[in-house]
């Protein structure tokens, strides 16, 4: 079956996401996906060196965005951080778009600023609630990190090929580098809102992936073959 084909096929299935996603508890939202109750992640960084203030979004390069139409799909590509100007374009490049056309959104990114990145996550989710089939994608030998791992999960189907690397750990407040558990609480919660399996992240938190001293790393073979529903379709 076609990449559009497939996007077509379940990508108008958005029932079990919403808009606004900070506001779910995690046990609620990790009910909504798998129809199981899981008792909350418990998330205890561990007390690290903090990492220098970072500078203002402004000092950073936006990442590319590029549009392809092939067919009656559209391709947009994000290669590079995620800022508020990446996130203008990209949600611009969104509503431009005719109603309901399918949406591929191809990912190469080493994360970015949270905010920018949360919105451009709702956004993405408005648009399959209101009709449009969204999926994401991250080719061999790219990778996509931190927050973007959450823009990729807010699609539907996420494809990946088996080489692609995918990186979570704690976020860092850009004013002044510090983590905090609070801030990691709220991004555990997306991406269990968002469909990662609770299991997988009791696994990350264990290995220490959420503590700030690491960043957790696997590719997409690797992902599959743990459950983590992370990449819901492994491309050959």
């Amino acid at each position: 079956m076609s990449v559009l084909a497939l996007v077509r096929k379940v990508g108008f299935a958005v029932g079990l996401l919403g808009v606004g996603l900070g506001a779910l508890p995690m046990a609620d939202a990790a009910t909504r996906q798998t129809g199981i109750a899981v008792n909350p992640i418990t998330i205890n960084p561990v007390t690290v060196n903090p990492a220098p203030a970072a500078a203002p979004a402004t000092a950073y390069p936006d990442a590319a965005l590029s549009r392809s139409d092939q067919g009656d799909l559209t391709v947009l590509r994000l290669d590079g951080i995620i800022t508020p100007g990446a996130e203008r374009r990209f949600v611009d490049a969104l509503h431009a778009l005719p109603a309901r056309r399918p949406v591929m959104v191809e990912l190469a990114s080493p994360g970015g600023f949270t905010a920018a990145g949360y919105r451009m996550i709702d956004a993405v989710l408005a648009e399959r609630q209101g009709g449009r089939p969204v999926a994401t994608r991250v080719r061999g030998g790219e990778s996509c990190e931190s927050m973007c791992v959450g823009l990729y999960l807010a699609g539907y189907p996420r494809y990946a090929e088996p080489r692609a690397e995918f990186m979570v750990h704690a976020p860092r407040m850009a004013e002044n580098g510090h983590m905090t558990m609070r801030s990691t609480q709220a991004m555990v919660q997306r991406l269990v809102s968002l469909g990662a399996s609770p299991a997988w992240i009791q696994r990350v938190t264990a290995a220490g992936g959420f503590s700030g001293a690491r960043d957790y790393r696997e590719t997409a073979d690797r992902l599959t073959a743990d459950g983590a529903n992370i990449v819901t379709d492994l491309l050959r």
